[in-house]
């Protein structure tokens, strides 16, 4: 029902555009947080593909008159961060339709329409879900903003959402619906025709209740999510805050920072650092260091390494939650030895690793992972004779199995530019 509820709101979009005529359209969803088109996300590739085909066959044919690109982000978090965040969406969406199917920049029109209360209400009225009428009561009749006699922000329409039946219906929309507000609801193409002259002008349902029906901004007729600026507000409202806000988005970090706990155990403290190039790929570097001894006693536990590593995430559930595969090398120096016969030499390795991440903390994580490859090393065997240690030989090893074992404590850190407080949807 909600995928109907779409493609209705769509086809009111493009009844907008009447002197053109509507040649095809895509939906392309977001990633919580991204602002980024990412192919592998649900069926992004699919309908990029196929929108991408059409755009690029009706240019070859001379009838491409305009893309249209409206985009949205969902409720949660502050209005100025949904505003920037859509409009960044639009963009991104715009670069790649344009590269894609080798069209002028300027045949694309984008409309980042900030909050999608019109997509949302089209989506609540299609669903089965607990207080539908109470929502669609709220969405209908509450002003974006609601201000007192002196010009402060006392309540809105999120904020009435959020505490309408506890968070009930509101925690339901943020896991079942919001998701799919979080997209560039409409790619349009529009081809030429006998009367076509000029573009589809801006949606008029954006913000409405998603029949064509504009809903009231504010009680004084201020626009649409825009605190009218008075010397009266409180400091909060003055400084552009929601009276109320949203769940709190957890930040997206680009780097963090990790100590495997199996080896801190053992006594090898350990120091990694990992940095995300983007959403499916990191570089991680890894070092341990043991160097202890006890020269009374003839005893050596000395043993360094360093492993850089590349890694690709999948099965992901947000950044730095989910699987990923590695391909790591490393170095090794050591000297080994408890009382005996010593080991000191120098090793290289190269090997596969698999992981799972998962956050246990705004900022914190826990790691484990396993990996297994190839080591050659080539040490010197020892004698410790009277206070000296005394040459044996020289060998060689070659090896086959597990190199790595890790249950690591990682530290986020390093939030990212699209990842502002009240601003990742």
């Amino acid at each position: 029902m909600r995928k109907l509820a779409l493609i209705g709101l769509l086809a009111v979009l493009a009844v907008g555009g009447a002197a053109q005529t509507p040649g095809d359209s895509a939906r392309i969803y977001f990633r919580r947080g991204h602002r980024q088109v990412d192919t592998h996300f649900r069926n992004n590739r699919a309908e990029l593909d196929r929108f991408v085909r059409a755009v690029r066959e009706a240019s070859g044919a001379g009838r491409l008159e305009s893309v249209v690109i409206r985009s949205y982000a969902s409720p949660d978090g502050t209005s100025r961060s949904n505003e920037l965040l859509s409009a960044r969406r639009a963009d991104s969406l715009e670069a790649y339709i344009v590269r894609a199917a080798g069209i002028p920049a300027d045949r694309v029109r984008t409309y980042p329409e900030g909050i999608g209360w019109g997509p949302l209400r089209a989506l609540v009225a299609a669903s089965d879900m607990r207080y539908r009428d109470e929502v669609l009561a709220v969405l209908d009749h509450t002003p974006v903003w609601v201000f007192d006699g002196d010009g402060r922000v006392v309540s809105g329409r999120k904020k009435e959402l959020m505490d309408l039946r506890g968070g009930v219906p509101y925690r339901y929309m943020f896991e079942h619906i919001f998701p799919d507000i979080r997209a560039g609801l409409s790619a349009v193409l529009y081809v030429s025709s006998a009367d076509s002259g000029q573009a589809p002008p801006p949606d008029s349902t954006a913000s409405g209740d998603g029949a064509g029906r504009p809903l009231p901004d504010t009680l004084s007729g201020m626009p649409a999510d825009t605190p009218p600026p008075s010397p009266a507000r409180s400091e909060q409202v003055r400084a552009g805050a929601e009276p109320a806000a949203g769940p709190e988005p957890e930040p997206v970090q680009r780097f963090a920072l990790k100590t495997n706990l199996i080896y801190d155990v053992l006594l090898m403290p350990s120091l990694e650092a990992e940095y995300r190039i983007g959403d499916r790929w990191s570089v991680n570097l890894e070092g341990e260091m043991a160097w202890w001894k006890n020269d009374g006693k003839h005893k050596y536990y000395q043993l360094a390494t360093l492993s850089p590593e590349g890694r690709y995430w999948f099965g992901t559930k947000k950044p730095w939650h989910g699987h990923y595969v590695g391909l790591f090398g490393g170095f090794s120096w050591y000297d080994l030895e408890n009382g005996g016969r010593g080991y000191q030499g120098e090793a290289e390795m190269v090997g596969l690793s698999y992981g799972y991440m998962f956050p246990v903390g705004r900022r914190l994580s826990f790691e484990a992972g396993v990996g297994v490859g190839y080591m050659h090393s080539k040490y010197e065997e020892y004698l410790p004779i009277d206070g000296h240690y005394v040459y044996q030989q020289t060998s060689r090893m070659d090896y086959f199995g597990p190199l790595k074992l890790k249950f690591a404590l990682v530290w986020r850190l390093w939030n990212t530019g699209d990842s502002k407080k009240g601003g990742v949807r």
